[in-house]
């Protein structure tokens, strides 16, 4: 898969296919489509092509209710490849876009790219008042050569979004939110020095540093699975600011149960697999500790199931 950034775009060679968004989550609605947008076009030898944002337009658009990232851009770029999709062209969001209107925008894009056909969604958006719906792009497209094809709503009641799938995180109904993504919510970072206060009471943790754009989840406590160096662990994580230690930025601090290994400055992957209880401060380390205790034993039980 080809990767470019700027706007106006680079020039891209050939017959193109084009969607355009955000596609933050890459969720089952997001890849269904655009596995079908990307056969689609294959089958015309067409290449299809993604025209995405970063950083997120609701920075500018909603900077009172944005919570942050489900993927960062590169996770992003790694999914819609495996969709199918050849090209990614990721536009800056800023005012100057931000104040185009649907025609200048579609008359930079096909200024660089051979525009044949444009895919949306059912409830698709663009440019300046949202002005870009199915039937305007539709009508642009008379003008600049290419033609319009709506996909209908996926999903019978509640369609996956990336609003819903923030909402069920934030929430802590993790089961939602994976069957929304039709994956485990997953977190990517590196395992840095902490303070090593787990060790001290025999629940060492892997501390796990990860891109801070990224939106967390309820803080609290998680049965969780962790991967490192290609070998998955079972684990249970808090994901907070440790209210028992005074302490003030987030982490995610992920205990392998039942193991001890060094994972120092590897790459650790994180999956979300149930909530076990929100995080809360304790009067002294030894309720802590026996607390810890509980919750490994629960995260054993809940990872025990989740294989069944």
């Amino acid at each position: 898969m080809m990767l470019f950034s700027g706007f106006p775009p680079q020039e891209v060679a050939g017959p193109s296919t084009v969607t355009v968004g955000v596609f933050d989550g890459m969720h089952t609605g997001h890849a269904l489509f655009l596995r079908r947008m990307a056969d689609a076009a294959h089958a015309k030898g067409h290449q299809a092509v993604v025209v995405t944002f970063d950083p997120h337009p609701d920075i500018l658009i909603h900077p009172d209710t944005y919570r942050g990232l489900l993927l960062t851009p590169q996770e992003r770029y790694q999914r819609m490849s495996a969709c199918g999709i050849d090209v990614v062209i990721t536009i800056a969001f800023n005012q100057d876009v931000r104040a185009m209107t649907a025609a200048e925008f579609m008359t930079h894009i096909c200024s660089a790219i051979q525009v044949q056909t444009v895919w949306v969604g059912w409830d698709f958006a663009l440019g300046r008042g949202r002005d870009g719906t199915f039937h305007r792009l539709a009508e642009i497209g008379t003008s600049l050569g290419y033609t319009a094809v709506e996909v209908p709503q996926i999903g019978e009641t509640t369609p996956p979004s990336a609003s819903f799938i923030r909402n069920a995180l934030t929430q802590g109904d993790i089961p939602v939110a994976t069957q929304a993504l039709g994956r485990m919510h997953t977190y990517h970072g590196v395992v840095v020095h902490g303070d090593k206060r787990g060790r001290t009471i025999g629940f060492p943790t892997a501390n796990i540093s990860i891109d801070d754009r990224l939106l967390l989840p309820k803080f609290g406590v998680y049965a969780t699975r962790v991967t490192i160096r290609d070998v998955l662990y079972q684990s249970v994580t808090n994901i907070g600011v440790r209210p028992t230690f005074g302490g003030e930025q987030p982490r995610i601090e992920a205990h392998l149960l039942d193991v001890t290994v060094d994972v120092y400055d590897a790459h650790a992957q994180v999956e979300l697999v149930a909530f076990i209880r929100g995080e809360k401060r304790f009067a002294g380390l030894d309720a802590l500790k026996a607390q810890i205790a509980l919750d490994a034993q629960q995260a054993r039980t809940l990872l025990a199931n989740q294989l069944h």
